[in-house]
């Protein structure tokens, strides 16, 4: 397996999993869908210092070396799935059929994983295509092994949007509001731009569930920002982009990670944008009008009370049109 693994990384309902699917869509490369997301990388805190990376190499690289090997149906199968050079006629068969097995066996008992049948230790030219919705605030730390690493960026209007949308369908695993998660609110709160600011936890419960979201926002995504600034193997991507238009983002993407341009892919790419399926996790939308529903779900108050926060970050400032953007804190209760 080709030693330097392909990171995409990115805030829930970011577009990470449509463009996940892409590097998928690749003959060569293994994709992990969120292989982080289950525990195995608590020995590192979700947002550690950049200077005790050294501390944390030896966890990263055992993680890394573990994933190709994780048979979580969730990690390891997710759909579509494609052809891949390292798989022959049968065995893509067969993966399929332990796909679908695992699938309906899962609804039953739970988690079953998926049979891993294929040593891909002896693929040369095999990419890991890790991609993480969880550990953005590690980005900086995961970014100094050998990778290509991507931060994936939204709107934080389309980013709000989606989570409000997804809470009102229930689609989310905990109970408790995305805005109202105060432990890590609180974690954030020691990164470097919440101490610059001098926000507080007293302010955030004193701000509306809309402006605590768009902190969160500027929290994670300036974190990761700052943290692989000027690392020439990192690369900031817009979601909008993507939309805009997916193939020219896509190649400039594949370049960057040093990924030849397939068919396949391409077949993808025309597949996924030109259908339309309603599922909140689909990959398979419009992706104009996913990137701007956010327009028609949010008030002209919203989305000024969002950019106004957004424009504290260098990151929300890519985002900035004519609104007036001058934000003041709410006085803490003392």
């Amino acid at each position: 397996m080709n030693p330097k693994p392909i990171m995409l990384f990115g805030m829930p309902r970011s577009g990470t999993t449509w463009i996940g699917k892409i590097f998928d869509s690749h003959p060569d490369t293994l994709y992990r869908h969120e292989p982080d997301s289950w525990g195995l990388l608590n020995d590192i805190p979700l947002l550690p210092p950049k200077e005790n990376t050294a501390q944390y190499a030896p966890i990263i690289d055992g993680f890394i070396a573990s994933i190709p090997r994780m048979n979580k149906t969730k990690v390891s199968a997710t759909m579509p799935v494609f052809r891949k050079n390292y798989y022959s006629p049968l065995q893509f068969w067969l993966l399929n059929l332990n796909i679908r097995t695992s699938k309906l066996l899962g609804k039953v008992f739970g988690e079953v994983g998926t049979p891993q049948f294929i040593d891909y230790r002896s693929g040369k030219n095999i990419r890991l295509v890790w991609k993480s919705i969880e550990s953005l605030g590690r980005l900086g730390v995961i970014a100094q092994r050998d990778c290509s690493a991507i931060h994936l960026v939204r709107h934080p209007c389309g980013y709000i949007s989606s989570v409000l949308r997804g809470e009102s369908k229930s689609k989310f695993t905990s109970s408790t509001p995305t805005s109202d998660d105060f432990e890590l609110f609180e974690m954030l709160l020691h990164t470097e731009k919440a101490i610059e600011l001098g926000l507080t936890l007293e302010q955030l419960k004193q701000m509306t569930a809309i402006e605590r979201l768009a902190w969160r926002w500027v929290l994670f995504n300036e974190k990761a920002y700052n943290d692989t600034r000027g690392m020439k193997n990192c690369m900031l991507s817009l979601y909008e982009d993507f939309c805009d238009d997916p193939e020219g983002s896509a190649r400039r993407l594949f370049e960057f990670c040093g990924l030849d341009w397939h068919p396949q892919v391409a077949g993808f790419l025309q597949n996924s944008t030109a259908s339309e399926n309603s599922s909140y996790y689909s990959v398979f939308k419009d992706p104009k009008k996913s990137a701007n529903k956010w327009q028609n779900e949010l008030s002209d108050q919203e989305i000024s009370a969002i950019m106004k926060i957004a424009s504290t970050s260098e990151v929300g400032r890519l985002y900035l049109s004519d609104i007036p953007h001058t934000i003041t804190l709410p006085n803490a209760a003392v």
